[in-house]
């Protein structure tokens, strides 16, 4: 997933963060939880939702799933869905599911092996359903029930790293036909979290959510929680008058608002620098790899925030179980090294700059989004770096409603930098940003077979020591293409009401939103 965070402060300093998480004998019972996103969801079915929509935000205290992830991105099986999930065979690889009788769909109807065989279909269905999942799901072989209703086994066409995300029905089978599954636009299908949606007003930009009736875990502590669409600034102002219970601040943030409580948490979220290879000065190998080791990513983590720290792979980040520093040594800064690339490749020096084989300046266009902060200071500090090697870099800013359909998508720019998010049970994503060519994920301009070979082992690692293994090695294929490179792993932070408790940022593992409510 990628997300382009607008940037926004608010002064003085919060309260003590350990007061945040409470035992639920110490939550208010009742209230209505004001919180806030960009804009209302596209769609109100997140598997057939566009990337960067913010259906997954406003729906999740609306699904629950097999698994359960960790903060540290290890997963373990949520009895309130499964009693079991573990790999049966391995040739061919294939995983067995036993699922909680208990658990049923807000609409009352089980959550059975039915409706995984008709959610699989759906995934793998032509006529536009679940575009963005569409490559994960086509490992799936088929579904086969088990001794009951409840249990069922997901046959695989070959092993894969994602596969505990591949073992759940997201829907029930009756709103999987194509006409029902792509018409969520003002209503949401069926949830089987602790709660469900309750009003969707498009015009009043506001989603409500209430207790789930037919939720059979514990009862929530809140009695609804509803969802604003306001922009950055808006948001920051709303919480400042006390109309919003939670805002998410920009990692500079953390020391800067003057109510309520500041939570703070390893990111999942790390700014790039993406390297158009498909025209212009970097289609060379060697004007790329100067790009790379002209950058001072050490400083880019001092400006960003105190908690911030470098991205050191593609596949995972600081503090995720099994992450490992791979790209760091090859992307330590070498100004010297980085001149002499640039000649190399048929520069010569021009004053404080170079001069191309046909005459031409060696000038890099770096576009960015209107009025975000953030990106605007990584863009300035990007260019000063690249000043100091001789490379001339033109900043310059397109309207952030359409940067991505008119910037990014058609690769009209020379560089570009956005923010990456790392999800363990994702890797397909991972790779997507490289492979192939034309996907709909890489904006690089290039597909190297040896990345391609690198993906292959990572999608297909099983084990933690495989994946580790072939994530260094995908590491290294791509940092030596030199078409993406990655910068700082930014911080989650969160301002939170003095009152509101258990709601907490958090790097990978889910808010248990049963806790989440008013301090008694």
């Amino acid at each position: 997933m990628l997300l382009i965070l607008g940037a926004f402060t608010l002064t003085a300093c919060g309260s003590d963060p350990d007061t945040l998480e409470v035992d639920r004998a110490d939550v208010r019972d009742g209230g209505t939880l004001q919180l806030a996103v960009d804009a209302l969801p596209s769609t109100f079915n997140p598997w057939a939702a566009p990337v960067g929509d913010t259906a997954d935000t406003v729906l999740e205290p609306t699904r629950g799933s097999a698994v359960r992830v960790a903060d540290d991105g290890s997963w373990s099986v949520d009895e309130r869905y499964a009693a079991s999930v573990e790999i049966a065979t391995t040739e061919p690889f294939a995983v067995a599911v036993s699922l909680n009788p208990d658990a049923v769909w807000s609409d009352g109807s089980p959550i059975d092996a039915a409706d995984m065989q008709a959610f699989v279909g759906a995934q793998l269905a032509a006529g536009g359903q679940a575009v963005a999942d569409l490559d994960r799901w086509s490992v799936v072989a088929g579904v086969v029930p088990g001794a009951d209703q409840w249990s069922y086994t997901v046959q695989f066409t070959r092993p894969t790293s994602d596969w505990p995300d591949l073992v759940y029905p997201g829907l029930p089978a009756e709103v999987t036909g194509a006409e029902t599954y792509n018409a969520f636009t003002d209503a949401a299908p069926p949830g089987n979290g602790p709660f469900v949606v309750s009003e969707i007003d498009r015009d009043g930009g506001v989603v409500r959510l209430e207790r789930n009736p037919q939720w059979w875990g514990e009862t929530p502590a809140l009695d609804a929680i509803e969802y604003r669409a306001l922009g950055a600034q808006d948001q920051a102002d709303a919480y400042a008058d006390g109309d919003l219970d939670a805002i998410e601040l920009a990692p500079s943030g953390a020391d800067a608002v003057d109510q309520g409580v500041v939570s703070t948490s390893p990111g999942h979220e790390w700014s790039n620098l993406t390297l158009n290879a498909a025209r212009g000065p970097l289609t060379s190998p060697a004007v790329r790899q100067a790009v790379a080791l002209a950058l001072d990513r050490k400083a880019l983590v001092e400006a960003t925030s105190p908690d911030a720290e470098l991205a050191g792979s593609y596949v995972t980040v600081p503090g995720q179980e099994g992450y490992a520093d791979t790209l760091s040594d090859g992307l330590a800064r070498d100004t010297d090294q980085a001149r002499a690339l640039i000649g190399s490749a048929g520069y010569t020096p021009a004053g404080d700059g170079w001069t191309g084989p046909d005459g031409a300046p060696l000038t890099l266009r770096l576009v960015v989004p209107e009025g975000n902060e953030a990106v605007a200071t990584r863009a300035e500090a990007i260019a000063g770096d690249l000043s100091d090697v001789g490379i001339e870099v033109a900043i310059e800013p397109r309207p952030v409603d359409t940067f991505f359909s008119d910037v990014v998508v058609p690769l009209d720019f020379d560089l570009v930098t956005f923010l990456w998010s790392t999800d363990p049970l994702d890797t397909t994503a991972t790779v997507a940003r490289v492979q192939p060519v034309d996907g709909p994920m890489n904006f690089t301009g290039l597909a190297d077979p040896t990345v391609a070979q690198a993906a292959a082992g990572l999608l297909q690692a099983t084990e933690p020591a495989a994946f580790a293994s072939a994530a260094a090695a995908f590491d290294a294929a791509v940092l030596a293409t030199y078409v993406l490179i990655p910068l700082v792993v930014e911080p989650l932070v969160l301002a939170v009401g003095d009152d509101v408790v258990n709601l907490v940022a958090r790097r990978f593992g889910v808010t248990d939103w049963t806790t989440v409510g008013f301090r008694a």
